[in-house]
């Protein structure tokens, strides 16, 4: 079986890399990842703005299976191509099968994609693992960008409550401020109760990005419009409790708390390997 994903990347923390960066460690023992189209069998679209339509069409005219995972609608306001839903519904109509990140996800983007399976992520338990060294009382917020959807100064409120009831406690915060980080700290991040803060530098070793988390007692995620995101099962893994975090409505945060949900790699890394075998089967290709 031989795969071709588009835009691969295994550096840094952000849910892309994270992603290309499990499935293909937990799969290289049953699939061949080539780095060309023409080697492949399955062209395997992990975000839809990752690829090139005319490498879509490409893998249609030559009878490549595709596989298109979605996560959520990219805002054509921010996209360069500025034809991100066009994009979306085409690739969707082009490929083989849709997966999708979450039950959020595929009740958000159905209109643009269609009817498709969901496989949640999974974390990588040889580095995302619980501690065995007590808690501190550390609440931590974590989002390598800068995005209004994912709540920091809902976070910086959440943490001004808690405290209020509990003054050891230290809000630790990783986020890109951009401009504003040089006002903000002169303003001491608006805090004015004398809360305990602590604002990191971007993290992008994922070792000792959990190795933070096992320290930290509480994980605020906030973020709306979430399909699955990778911090929160890594948070979870490392033995935090994710606080303040949106409805079923709002996110797939949710979802991904249920305890009964499998959040191992093998997982998620079985029921992708589950996909790419029924879609070959289906094309009579040998697996």
């Amino acid at each position: 079986m031989k795969i071709y994903i588009p835009h691969k990347t295994n550096s840094g923390v952000n849910g892309g890399a994270t992603f290309w960066r499990n499935i293909i460690n937990g799969l290289s023992d049953r699939v061949h990842f080539v780095d060309e189209l023409t080697d492949c069998d399955i062209l395997f679209i992990a975000s839809p703005m990752a690829v090139e339509k005319e490498e879509v069409m490409q893998a249609k005219r030559s009878g490549k299976k595709i596989v298109l995972r979605v996560d959520n609608i990219p805002r054509k306001s921010r996209n360069k191509r500025n034809t991100p839903h066009e994009r979306m519904k085409e690739y969707a109509t082009l490929a083989d099968v849709v997966v999708y990140q979450s039950e959020w996800a595929r009740d958000y983007c159905y209109p643009l994609c269609g009817d498709g399976t969901v496989i949640y992520n999974g974390v990588n338990g040889s580095i995302f693992y619980p501690p065995t060294e007590p808690k501190e009382d550390i609440y931590l917020f974590a989002y390598h960008g800068k995005n209004e959807h994912k709540g920091f100064w809902n976070a910086h409120y959440i943490f001004q409550q808690e405290f209020r009831k509990n003054k050891n406690a230290w809000f630790y915060f990783i986020y890109d401020f951009r401009s504003e980080l040089e006002e903000l700290k002169n303003a001491n991040f608006d805090f004015w109760n004398g809360e305990k803060y602590l604002h990191y530098p971007v993290i992008t070793d994922p070792t000792e990005m959990a190795d933070l988390m096992r320290r930290c007692k509480y994980f605020i995620y906030p973020s709306i419009a979430d399909a699955s995101p990778n911090v929160v099962l890594e948070a979870k893994a490392c033995g935090c409790e994710v606080i303040g975090y949106p409805d079923k409505k709002m996110s797939g945060t949710a979802e991904l708390l249920d305890p009964k949900l499998d959040i191992s790699l093998e997982r998620m890394c079985d029921e992708y390997f589950g996909v790419f075998t029924l879609v070959l089967q289906a094309g009579m290709i040998e697996v």
